[in-house]
């Protein structure tokens, strides 16, 4: 290998090593991400949440996000919530957003997702003043955690995505060449600005809106180092929903589906709608997979309707 060649090698390594921990810096040195952000640690995890608080409070919200999102999927829809008088808790699942990255947790020390958000919203409030909401794969932790917290007052689904075994996908091999290729995507095809802006199309299913999305939301949390490898370990990881069990829960449920969502399939809606088959049910014409955001102001008078009927 000549000079040059040598020089070339060496300036690449160089870049491929300073480059994630630059991500790895940029993450920890933002204590803060938003002037309403809080953490909450157990164990080796730490959960970014933030809590909007409501005036002459009516109850309490917990949301959950969708894959790849993040608490500001549900700025727009708390916002109105908070001023109908419900205080929202937007809370960053492991390996989103700000929270802990599920690779850097062991085997031993891993605590599941929803025991996780159990334990935050009982750090805020006892159990039974909490209603919860979730969206996409959210809205599939959401129906895990009301089914082993019965006690809480509601289940809201938004486009939910049912969790199936991630058991198949545990091959430590298969998983980190997984996990390369997801964060190739993430840290470095999300700053492809028209190509993440299609995406989001996609997800609203409304350029108007789209155009004028800030797509920082969307790309930011996604580029911090290993959040692809992260979301294949969390994958693997996740508690599956039972569906028999979660069919038997009492609380009252709304279900909001989107009739041009591009994500779910018929039979995960079909799914949904038999695991829920007295559910209070509302369809979002002419709504995508992110509807929550585009949205908001209809879903708002659907979910007070429902809280408040």
């Amino acid at each position: 290998m000549n000079r040059t060649t040598t020089r070339i090698f060496s300036l690449i390594c160089a870049f491929l090593f300073i480059i994630p921990m630059l991500s790895l810096s940029a993450f920890a040195a933002e204590e803060k991400p938003f002037e309403n952000s809080r953490f909450y640690t157990q164990g080796k995890y730490t959960i970014h949440y933030r809590v909007l608080e409501a005036e002459n409070e009516k109850g309490k919200i917990l949301m959950i996000h969708g894959f790849a999102l993040s608490t500001a999927t549900w700025e727009p829809l708390a916002a109105n919530l908070v001023d109908e008088g419900y205080t929202c808790v937007l809370v960053d699942l492991p390996g989103f957003g700000y929270s802990t990255r599920e690779c850097d947790v062991s085997e031993e020390d891993f605590i599941a997702r929803e025991q996780l958000v159990i334990s935050l919203m009982k750090t805020i409030a006892p159990i039974e003043e909490w209603h919860i909401m979730g969206q996409s794969m959210g809205g599939g932790v959401s129906m895990n955690i009301a089914a082993m917290e019965p006690s809480i007052k509601s289940l809201m689904l938004v486009c939910p995505c049912p969790i199936s075994d991630g058991s198949s996908m545990s091959n430590p091999i298969m998983l980190k060449i997984m996990g390369a290729m997801s964060n190739f995507v993430f840290e470095h095809l999300t700053k492809i600005t028209p190509l993440l802006r299609l995406v989001a199309y996609f997800a609203f299913m409304d350029w108007e809106f789209t155009k004028n999305y800030d797509l920082d939301a969307i790309s930011k949390p996604l580029q911090i180092h290993n959040t692809g490898y992260s979301n294949m370990l969390t994958a693997a990881r996740a508690m599956p929903n039972d569906l028999e069990k979660i069919s038997k829960i009492e609380m009252p449920v709304l279900v909001i589906q989107a009739d041009k969502d591009m994500i779910l399939t018929d039979d995960m809606k079909k799914t949904v709608a038999e695991t829920f088959p007295d559910a209070t049910n509302y369809l979002v014409v002419n709504g995508g997979h992110m509807c929550e955001e585009n949205r908001a102001d209809e879903l708002n008078q659907v979910i007070i309707d429902f809280l408040e009927k």
